[in-house]
């Protein structure tokens, strides 16, 4: 008797049937696509102190697995791309590399699958092939607020930010359907905020996890926008198995829609207070939802679709559900510290199956594929505890990061992924503890590391102390009340606003402001108050750089707060003062994290205010700023000018060395002078780069490349190679 295996001992690549087959559907920066690893460039790096591979590699357990309608594939997704793989013998097929997709589905027929990213584009691949067959991108104006492909791939159901419900037919690129839900306040999905909508005016959370500088808070617009932190998994747009029906949740309404007769159909309102991801259609007449109540205890009910009655209570808890490939059986799924985890219902018997642990499942006729966190999927006959075959997955590339820390002396790295964490020591790359999933890590000392674990829907985020050595954890202190952290080098800033502050008069022709807010700089292992400060007029919005020693701050430039940080600095002032300032413009001010003290800032007279930028932070003398994903500008603050333009991203600085690190794209790595941006050296790595991190003395630097190898360069003599190379034309403009 075989047993699905729960560890290994080393990773291994991408290497199917001598390629991988890549996708290439999207215009738009925001999708990344790796090239076939058989193609990848050997590296070419020099300088090098060492070089591991993080052992046993973290995977984000955030993944689907499903088979196809003919039970002949499995679909694998998670946040890095889709795995097709053939179910008898259970084996790779080929993998398609690429972020931000919505969840990927099957034809009726089981030949092709169709993929829809983030950007509305989309292509279908045909599965004997191997090979893509369609693409192009969707005619829809402007971007989704929600979005799901239909179960058979021939349909994408859009609700844009103008609360238009538009269903398209993907092959022909064409509308069959379109409402406008004018009454709807939408609920984004992966959201923590409650649905708000007062008079026009929309309420986003900038909010999102990342290792990298980025802004947070709560701004105002005239129109609603996606959340940039929402998950594309989860849903509030519902189809039967068949893909014959839809209906879209709100909780100001919900739209049924019959796609075989073209029309739409009245649902019960019992529908609106059903969380995201919580309704499984199974057919037009009922629906498996989950409920729950004030006290967030929740209830499992199968509902009429159009009059909510109840016609039966199966006893399970789940935090979402989906049907599974046998429609007999409903798929649950719970997320218990951060961690999600799936199960299998039986709704014609009304029990559980007896599953073993796993992070996502499915099943075909009376087979069930599962998934596990040490990346096995394995088949298993229902009722049964032999395995019938299993395979670890290939590492995928590393996601977005949710957090990353390091040591000043480059020894140990914190890392976190999706719901996956962990600590690894640098020089060799072995794992030393695992832990709950975090958004911020500050190491403590030499035996503990201070953790903000991230909440669920049930749990708030709590501080922790993690010992590093068997990863065991204890309270830290108590998060105040009302209060949001963000991870800011040094300190945890404490974000909190009055929900009266909503209501506050803004100027309109703005298309968006930040509410007003208190921000408090806390010590990450006490929590004792450093400073504190109220933003009320005209409020700038933050930008939290978990690896800098500063906060920025991007003021609208014409406010009175843009206007006394200039005045700090002469020379910038003198700019400001001269300039012809629009309601375009913006300020960024540069503060230490630790004290709260304004340490000057640059006026920038492109982009459209602070939602336009993706990224800003501070060092020494240089500001940052990124756009559009790879467009970075460096400007002084010690005269408030622009130094150069650079394309990259990823971007870290050594305060001391005064050097600037930024990925270039296809495994390309450059440093550069942060004060005017001159090109010193590049390397090549075999491997995409994911993040960069200086040591506290700015002569070594680490990288950490998207399939985990993790390298410490030796930076301290860049520039006395760059004196022996000739400029280029390039850089010399």
């Amino acid at each position: 008797m075989r047993h699905l295996p729960a560890s290994f001992s080393r990773p291994f690549f991408f290497l199917l049937f001598g390629s991988v087959i890549v996708l290439a559907i999207c215009r738009e920066p925001t999708l990344s696509f790796s090239a076939p690893q058989s193609n990848r460039p050997d590296q070419n790096l020099h300088a090098v102190l060492s070089q591991s591979v993080l052992a046993p590699p973290l995977r984000s357990p955030e993944v689907t697995l499903r088979f196809s309608p003919n039970g002949k594939y499995l679909l694998f997704q998670d946040p890095s791309g889709v795995t097709v793989l053939s179910t008898s013998p259970l084996a790779v097929l080929f993998h398609i590399a690429s972020a931000d997709l919505y969840p990927v589905r099957f034809s009726a027929d089981s030949q092709s699958i169709t993929i829809v990213s983030r950007a509305l584009a989309f292509a279908q691949w045909n599965l004997p092939a191997r090979e893509r067959i369609a693409g192009g991108d969707l005619v829809l104006n402007g971007d989704c607020l929600d979005g799901q492909v239909s179960p058979d791939g021939r349909f994408f159901a859009c609700l844009s930010t103008e609360l238009k419900f538009t269903l398209i037919e993907i092959a022909a690129q064409k509308s069959v359907f379109e409402e406008t839900l004018n009454s709807f306040a939408h609920r984004f999905p992966g959201s923590t905020l409650p649905p708000v909508n007062y008079s026009g005016v929309g309420l986003v959370s900038l909010d999102t996890e990342s290792a990298f500088a980025k802004p947070f808070g709560i701004i105002r617009t005239h129109s609603l926008m996606p959340n940039p932190g929402r998950s594309l998994a989860s849903s509030s747009i519902y189809f039967t198995s068949d893909a014959k029906t839809l209906i879209v949740s709100s909780p100001h309404g919900v739209l049924g829609f019959d796609l075989v007769a073209g029309r739409k159909f009245d649902v019960s309102d019992h529908f609106q207070k059903i969380k995201t991801g919580a309704v499984a259609l199974q057919s037009a007449e009922q629906a498996v939802v989950v409920e729950e109540d004030k006290d967030k205890q929740s209830q499992s009910l199968i509902l009429g679709l159009k009059n909510g009655k109840v016609l039966s209570s199966p006893q399970f808890t789940a935090e979402r559900v989906h049907l599974a490939c046998n429609p007999r059986y409903l798929i649950l799924n719970r997320f218990d510290s951060g961690a999600p985890s799936a199960a299998a219902f039986d709704l014609s018997q009304t029990r559980l199956l007896d599953v073993p642990p796993n992070a996502s499942m499915d099943v075909f006729g009376d087979v069930m594929a599962i998934y596990n966190s040490s990346g096995f999927v394995a088949l298993y006959r229902i009722g049964e505890r032999q395995l019938l075959s299993s395979l670890r997955l290939p590492v995928s590339a590393l996601p977005v990061l949710s957090a990353a820390s390091v040591t000043p002396d480059l020894e140990q790295l914190a890392l976190s992924v999706g719901a996956a964490a962990a600590i690894f020591q640098i020089s060799n790359g072995q794992r030393s503890t695992s832990f709950p999933k975090f958004t911020a890590a500050n190491f403590t000392n030499q035996r503990e590391v201070t953790l903000l674990l991230a909440g669920t829907r049930r749990d708030p985020s709590r501080l922790v102390l993690g010992n590093l050595s068997n990863g065991e954890t204890s309270p830290a202190w108590e998060i105040p009340k009302g209060g949001v952290l963000h991870s800011n080098g040094p300190v945890l800033l404490e974000y909190s606003f009055k929900k009266e502050d909503f209501a506050v008069p803004w100027n309109s022709e703005l298309p968006a402001v930040q509410i007003p807010f208190r921000l408090r700089a806390l010590d990450p292992a006490t929590g004792k108050e450093l400073w504190k400060r109220d933003f009320e007029d005209h409020p700038p919005t933050p930008f939290a750089d978990p690896q800098g020693e500063r906060l920025v701050l991007c003021w609208r430039a014409k406010s009175r707060g843009a206007k006394q940080a200039a005045a700090l600095n002469p020379a910038v002032y003198l700019l400001y003062k001269n300039a012809r300032l629009t309601d375009q413009d913006s300020f960024f001010e540069s503060l230490d994290a630790r004290t709260g003290k304004s340490l000057g800032g640059i006026l920038v007279q492109v982009g459209s205010g602070a939602t336009s930028f993706d990224s800003a932070l501070s060092v020494g003398d240089a500001v940052v700023l990124v756009k559009d994903g790879v467009r970075v500008s460096l400007y002084s603050l010690a005269d408030g000018q622009l130094k150069a333009h650079l394309a990259g991203n990823a971007p870290s600085i050594g305060a001391e060395s005064k050097l600037l690190a930024l990925a270039l794209g296809s495994g390309r790595l450059s440093i550069c002078d942060s004060n005017s941006g001159a090109k010193l050296d590049e390397q090549l790595f075999p491997d995409e780069i994911a993040y960069t991190h200086f040591s506290s003395d700015g002569k070594r630097l680490f990288v950490l490349t998207e399939h985990q190898s993790a390298v410490v360069l030796d930076v301290s003599k860049v520039r006395e190679a760059r004196a022996e190379i000739p400029s280029t034309a390039e850089e010399e403009n």
